[in-house]
């Protein structure tokens, strides 16, 4: 980081230091694959948008691909697994979703996603925490508008999935049990051990699909 005279400059240089860029990789919804999402985090968008172009050189070079598609921060690439439609494409006169619809079986689409992150709440975090990058796998999207820290994260999990189990009367008691509840209870244990112990942690509970990934701390520029 190179400081300035001013105090104008240093704030946004400051600022500038602490912004990073994500690049979700992820099949949309729930297709084969979706436990798979990975996440890269990269100083600037150009560098994120320009490791995204480098992959997908090689996509426009493989047979199996269909489709490429863009938006402003996304692009989209629909697979097929079918070899009779290797080197296929989507027909003009049919609707990119349409055709996915009625080849779902045999094809997929992938995300690649920049997120912009704001790392400033690292400057008077705790060192043991982190913050997370939340995904929605079954939307597709980011999944909280808000980057939380460790025990932020595990809370608001932990409250989800106790909402999302359902109880159910057991006739020959005539208690309530959650059905789910053994299931949910191995998956959130798991969810919990992966955020104080790995980068990557991952939540399937019917419909309360999300991968959480640690954001890396800025590196102190010398």
């Amino acid at each position: 980081m190179i400081y300035t005279n001013t105090s104008n400059q240093i704030q946004t240089s400051i600022q500038f230091s602490m912004k990073q860029y994500a690049v979700i990789h992820a099949v949309a919804g729930l297709f084969e694959g979706y436990s798979d999402t990975t996440c890269e985090f990269f100083p600037t968008k150009e560098a994120a948008q320009k490791h995204i172009d480098q992959i997908l050189d090689d996509y426009r070079k493989d047979k199996m691909c269909v489709n490429i598609d863009h938006d402003v921060d996304s692009t989209y690439v629909t697979m097929t697994r079918d070899y009779e439609d290797y080197y296929a494409c989507v027909p003009s006169d049919m609707e990119h979703d349409d055709w996915v619809a009625e080849n779902g079986d045999d094809c997929s689409v992938e995300v690649f996603r920049i997120i912009e992150i704001d790392c400033e709440r690292y400057e008077n975090a705790p060192s043991t925490e982190h913050m997370w990058l939340t995904w929605d796998q079954v939307d597709a999207t980011e999944a909280w508008d808000y980057h939380p820290l460790c025990m932020s994260l595990v809370a608001r999990v932990s409250s989800d999935i106790q909402d999302n189990t359902r109880p159910v009367r057991m006739a020959s008691t005539g208690k309530y049990t959650p059905d789910d509840g053994a299931y949910n209870l191995e998956q959130l244990t798991e969810f919990i051990s992966s955020v104080y112990y790995r980068n990557h942690a991952f939540i399937d509970c019917d419909d309360y699909v999300m991968h959480a990934f640690r954001i890396p701390k800025p590196k102190n520029d010398e």
